[in-house]
């Protein structure tokens, strides 16, 4: 199961697996987001999975925030996540904070 919503403070909440069968659906979500001038807040909190089709759909909201000088910034990324995008070279394309503890 896979969720993504805007949260009260305005960052982008994901949940669960984001898979090749989610992809679409986030991917839509976050296009169709008004384009901001400061980062694309994105917590990961409670976001349990990604596949490599999930870090396509961060790469391409990362492309798409840079055009509009801007970026993304992904927050509380659990290690298990943390340690998929560290391996495909993301931590070095994207800002990342870890979950605490």
């Amino acid at each position: 199961m896979f969720e993504i919503q805007l949260g009260p403070a305005g960052a982008v909440m994901m949940a669960g697996r984001l898979d090749a069968t989610q992809c679409e659906a986030a991917l839509k979500f976050l296009d169709g987001l008004a384009a901001q001038a400061e980062p694309r807040v994105i917590d990961l909190s409670r976001l349990e999975y990604i596949a490599s089709a999930g870090l396509r759909v961060f790469l391409l909201t990362q492309k798409r925030s840079k055009e509009s000088g801007a970026g993304v910034r992904l927050i509380n990324v659990a290690p298990q996540v943390y340690d998929i995008f560290r391996y495909a070279g993301f931590d070095r394309i994207f800002d990342i904070t870890r979950a605490s503890g």
